[in-house]
C-alpha cells in the first residue's frame, strides 16, 4: 500500500515531482528523502529516508523538539538500512490492562525487496541489529513485542512465493507464504544464532498479502493475525489465521452492500482491504441511570477528587479497521474505513464468525469515508485529546477514548470516532447534546430586507419522518443523518429569469412585446403572467397581465397585453413609450419561482404553484447515524422512528394570492443537516512555506507532555508535518499549529 499506492499519486502530477520545499523548519533540516512512512516507538518517530536508504529519528521528548543528533551533533543520526525503505512496521505490545507499550525493535522494507531491517528501537541503541534475507519477495509485515520476560520478539512477513523452507508445510506449488522470525533482545544479540524463519500460514495460487497486523498476543497460545489477501483473479478477501500452520482460514464478512437497503447479516459478502489496524484497550464513560447506579456493561470507578463514574472497558483488539480495497471491491462501498468485531474476548475467545461492527447506536456503521480522494494511512490512538468547535462557535477541548486518524490523497485529514465507529458530529450543542436537522424559512422583501411581520409559509418533509420542533416560518419532518445541505428562495410572482430588461422597438407604431421563444418555454410563460414596462428612472406602476402568447416563427413569441380591464388601460397609458419590459409570474397560476441559493438565471430550477411541492431528492440515504437511530437493530425494533432509505425530500410553498405576501416577496428556504464533518486540511498558498505539503501518507500520534500530537509523512514535501489535535481547526486548510520536520 504505502509505495506503489502513494508513488502511483506523486507521479500523477509533475508539480509535485518537480516541487522544492521551501518550508521553513523550526526544528531544523535533517534531509530527508522519501518520507513515506513513519512509526512510532518509545516517544521516537521513525522516518523513511528512502533515496539515502536509511531511518531519522524525531525525538519527541526533546525540547525544541528535534531529530535525534549523529555523534557528529552538527548532523542528524542516520540508521542504514536495506535499500530504498519504505515501509515500517514496530513490536506491537500491550501490557496486562491491555494498553499499547513499546517493544524492542523496528522493522524497515522495501517494496520489491527481499530483506528486512532489524532496528534497535531503544533511544540508546538506534542501530540496525540484523539484516534479514528472505530470498523472496516482501509483501507485507507485522511484529509483536515479547509477550513474557526472556521470551522474543515475533516478526511476520508475506512472502509472494515459496521458500524451501516452507514447502514441506505447503507443498512445493501454489502461492506464497507467511513466516514467522523469532528475535532476541538486543542485548548480547548474535545474528548466526537465530533460528530459522518458519512457515505459519500457506497462501492460495496467485494470493498476495497486502497487509497485515498482529492481534493482541499471550504467553500461552498461538498468535492470531489478520491478513489482508489479493488475488489475481480480481478478488479480494480478509481472513484471521492461528499462526499455527494449519492455515485456517476464518474469513471476516459484511453485509453485502446495495444502495439504501438495511444490512442484511443473513447475505454476508468477503471484504476487499488494502490495510488493516486494530487498537489497544479504551475505556468509555458512560453517565449514570437516574436511580445513580451504571447502565449494563459498566463499572463504578472513582476518580482521584473521591468522586465515581461508570466506566465500559473495550479490550485490545476488540475490532479491526479495514482500509477498503478499491481495486478489487465490486459493490457500491468501495472507498473508505469498516471495523470487524471480533467479539467481547478477542484473545481467548475470537468470533468465529467475524463481521461488520455496529456502531454506538447499534445499527451495522457506515463506511467511514474522506471527503474527497482515497484514504492513504490510518492510525488509532487512546488518550488524546482534540478542538472540538461546536455550534456556538466556542472551541473545546474534548477527550478522545478511541481516536482515528485518515489522511487521504486529497491532501485532507478526516478525524473519526473510533470508539463509537463512526463519523465526528461537531455541530452539537454547548451541553454536548447533538442538535436535530431542521430548516429555516426567512420572510423577506423584494430588496432581500427581512420583513417585520414573519409568518409560516413553508412545508418541508421526508415522508415517515417525525415533527421537527421549533421552527419558524416552516413546518417540518426530518430525519437525522439524512438531511443535505441547500439553500432555496420562493419568490412571489417573482421576475422571470431571462426575461429582464426586454427592448422593445418604439419605431413602430404598436411596438410588439417579443421574447425568444426558447426562453418563453423554459420558463413556463402563461397568460395570466405579468408584463412590468420601464424606463431609465425605473418601472411602471401598472401590472398588465398577459392575454395570450403567440409564436412568430422565427424563434420569437409576441407577448400579447390584456388591457380589457379599464383600470389597468389607464394606469399603462402612461408608460406606452417606456423602452424596456421584464416578464412576472402571475399572482394566481404558478406564481412561485424557485431558485437554489441566489436569485440567478443560472440557478433557476422551475415554477411552482401553491401547495406544489419541489422535490429536492427522492434518492437520500443515511450519511450519519444519530444518537437515537433504530433501523437495523438486533432485535430489530417496531414501529421505528427513522424511516427507511432511500428517503425523500419535498419543500412546498403554502400560502399565495390571497395571503399577505405582495409581489417580490422571497421565502429564504435554508436546509440545516446539524451534522459536520471534523475534517482540517494545510494551507499550501505560496505564501505559506508549506506549499509542497499537499499528499499525507502514513500517520502516528501520541501524547507528548500533555499535548496531543499527530505526525503525518509527506511525501510530495519529503517532511513529516506535527499536528496539534487540540488546536487545530476543522474544516479549514490550516497554517497555525503546524510543524515541518524536513
Amino acid at each position: 500500500m504505502k509505495r506503489g499506492f502513494l508513488a502511483a499519486l506523486l507521479l500523477s502530477g509533475a508539480s509535485l515531482a518537480l516541487a522544492c520545499s521551501d518550508t521553513t523548519s523550526t526544528a531544523g533540516a535533517a534531509g530527508l528523502s522519501g518520507t513515506y512512512d513513519v512509526v512510532l516507538a518509545n516517544q521516537l518517530v521513525f522516518v523513511t529516508s528512502q533515496d539515502r536508504d536509511e531511518l531519522r529519528v524525531l525525538d519527541l521528548t526533546r525540547s525544541p523538539r528535534e531529530f535525534i543528533p549523529a555523534p557528529n551533533p552538527l548532523e542528524p543520526l542516520a540508521i542504514p538500512v536495506i535499500a530504498r525503505p519504505d515501509s515500517l512496521t514496530r513490536d506491537v505490545g500491550y501490557d496486562a490492562a491491555g494498553k499499547d507499550v513499546s517493544g524492542p525493535y523496528i522493522y524497515a522494507r522495501s517494496s520489491g525487496g527481499r530483506g528486512i531491517s532489524v532496528v534497535a528501537a531503544d533511544r540508546a541503541r538506534l542501530n540496525e541489529v540484523t539484516r534479514l534475507a528472505t530470498g523472496q519477495l516482501i509483501t507485507a509485515f507485522a511484529a509483536h513485542a515479547p509477550v513474557a520476560e526472556g521470551a522474543p520478539s515475533v516478526l511476520y512477513y508475506a512472502l509472494q512465493t515459496r521458500p524451501e523452507a516452507a514447502e514441506q508445510l505447503c507443498g512445493p506449488f501454489g502461492g506464497g507464504v507467511v513466516m514467522r522470525q523469532d528475535l532476541p533482545g538486543p542485548e548480547g544479540f548474535d545474528a548466526s544464532a537465530l533460528p530459522p524463519a518458519l512457515p505459519v500460514f500457506c497462501l492460495k495460487p496467485a494470493d498476495t498479502v497486502l497487509s497485515m497486523v498482529t492481534l493482541p498476543a499471550r504467553a500461552d497460545a498461538a498468535d492470531s493475525l489478520v491478513v489482508a489477501i489479493r488475488n489475481v483473479s480480481g478478488t479480494s478477501r480478509l481472513v484471521r489465521v492461528v499462526a499455527d500452520g494449519a492455515s485456517v482460514e476464518v474469513a471476516y464478512k459484511r453485509p453485502r452492500p446495495a444502495p439504501y437497503a438495511v444490512p442484511d447479516y443473513a447475505d454476508l459478502v468477503d471484504i476487499p482491504a488494502r490495510l488493516v489496524a486494530t487498537h489497544p484497550s479504551y475505556e468509555v464513560q458512560k453517565p449514570k441511570l437516574d436511580n445513580g447506579t451504571c447502565p449494563a456493561g459498566s463499572e463504578e470507578k472513582s476518580r482521584e477528587d473521591g468522586t465515581t463514574y461508570c466506566s465500559e472497558s473495550w479490550p485490545a483488539g476488540r475490532f479491526v479497521f479495514a482500509v477498503l480495497d478499491e481495486l478489487t471491491c465490486n459493490s457500491s462501498d468501495c472507498e473508505g474505513v469498516i471495523a470487524l468485531d471480533n467479539g467481547p474476548d478477542p484473545v481467548a475467545a475470537p468470533s468465529p464468525a467475524p463481521v461488520l461492527a455496529r456502531d454506538i447506536t447499534g445499527a451495522p456503521m457506515l463506511t467511514l469515508r474522506p471527503t474527497a480522494g482515497l484514504p492513504t494511512g490510518l492510525t488509532l490512538r487512546t488518550g488524546l485529546e482534540v478542538r472540538e468547535l461546536l455550534a456556538d462557535g466556542v472551541g473545546y477541548t474534548t477527550g478522545i477514548p478511541l481516536l482515528g486518524i485518515m489522511p487521504s490523497s486529497d491532501g485532507k485529514i478526516t478525524l473519526f470516532r473510533a470508539d463509537e465507529r463512526r463519523a465526528f458530529n461537531l455541530d452539537r450543542g454547548s451541553d454536548n447534546v447533538p442538535l436535530d436537522a431542521s430548516v429555516s424559512a426567512e420572510l423577506r422583501d423584494s430588496n432581500e430586507l427581512t420583513r417585520a411581520d414573519q409568518f409560516p409559509g413553508i412545508l418541508v418533509e421526508q415522508p415517515g419522518c417525525p415533527q421537527v420542533q421549533n421552527t419558524t416560518n416552516v413546518t417540518a419532518f426530518l430525519c437525522n443523518g439524512s438531511v443535505p445541505n441547500g439553500t432555496y428562495r420562493f419568490v412571489f410572482q417573482g421576475v422571470l429569469p431571462g426575461l429582464v430588461g426586454l427592448s422593445r422597438d418604439l419605431t413602430q407604431d404598436d411596438p410588439a412585446l417579443l421574447v425568444e421563444t426558447s426562453v418563453a418555454t423554459a420558463r413556463g410563460v402563461i397568460p395570466g403572467d405579468s408584463i412590468i414596462l420601464a424606463n431609465n428612472a425605473g418601472a411602471c406602476p401598472a401590472v398588465i397581465p398577459i392575454l395570450r402568447l403567440e409564436d412568430q416563427g422565427n424563434g420569437l413569441t409576441r407577448l400579447y397585453p390584456n388591457l380589457s380591464d379599464p383600470a389597468v388601460a389607464a394606469a399603462a397609458e402612461p408608460c406606452a413609450s417606456f423602452p424596456s419590459f421584464s416578464v412576472r409570474a402571475g399572482p394566481k397560476v404558478k406564481p412561485f419561482v424557485l431558485y437554489a441559493g441566489a436569485e440567478t438565471r443560472d440557478s433557476y430550477l422551475q415554477r411552482l404553484d401553491v401547495n406544489e411541492a419541489y422535490t429536492v431528492s427522492t434518492f437520500l440515504d443515511y450519511y450519519y447515524h444519530a444518537d437515537g437511530f433504530d433501523l437495523g437493530l438486533d432485535p430489530p425494533r417496531s414501529p421505528t422512528t427513522f424511516a427507511p432509505a432511500p428517503l425523500t425530500l419535498k419543500i412546498t410553498p403554502t400560502i399565495g394570492v390571497e395571503s399577505r405576501l405582495n409581489a417580490g416577496d422571497r421565502y429564504l428556504v435554508t436546509l440545516l443537516p446539524r451534522f459536520r464533518r471534523y475534517v482540517f486540511g494545510v494551507d499550501t498558498t505560496s505564501a505559506s512555506n508549506l506549499a509542497v505539503y499537499t499528499l499525507p501518507s502514513s500517520v502516528v500520534a501520541t501524547d507528548v507532555d500533555g499535548s496531543s500530537l499527530a505526525y503525518v509523512a509527506y511525501p510530495s514535501a519529503d517532511g513529516v508535518l506535527q499536528v496539534a489535535l487540540e488546536s487545530i481547526t476543522d474544516n479549514l486548510d490550516n497554517l497555525t499549529y503546524l510543524r515541518a520536520f524536513q
